[in-house]
């Protein structure tokens, strides 16, 4: 499902991933452990696209990944989770639903639209 070979980065001088490989098959469950500072958030910055990595390759479902960005990685199914539970703090939880329901969708905000009109993500939301 999921193909890392080789992965680097670094900032600067700093060397902070080094030639990383790791290959996760669809349905398994996997960990990355390590003490603050040994490169977790990097590896996974670089992995989702909000990071570019200096060598290396990632691949989705085989496919090379490696060049597009977060929004295109994303699109092709790789998701990343932030440690901040609230991404909207003063929406409910069924508008944080119905945003992510939208960006799946395709649909894009709209100042003149009012959002409780479109039964079809507010269902979506719902479900």
């Amino acid at each position: 499902m999921l193909r890392v070979e080789k992965l680097s980065a670094g900032y600067g001088a700093v060397q902070a991933l080094n030639e990383i490989s790791v290959a996760v098959e669809d349905g398994a469950f996997v960990a990355i452990v390590g003490p603050n500072g040994a490169g977790k958030t990097t590896y996974f910055n670089l992995i989702s696209g909000q990071l570019r990595a200096t060598s290396g390759a990632v691949f989705l479902r085989g496919r090379d990944i490696a060049r597009l960005d977060a929004p295109g990685r994303a699109r092709l199914g790789l998701g990343r989770a932030f440690q901040l539970t609230n991404l909207f703090p003063n929406l409910s939880v069924f508008e944080n639903v119905r945003l992510a329901c939208q960006a799946r969708a395709g649909v894009h905000y709209e100042m003149r639209h009012v959002w409780d009109d479109r039964r079809d993500i507010n269902a979506a939301a719902q479900a």
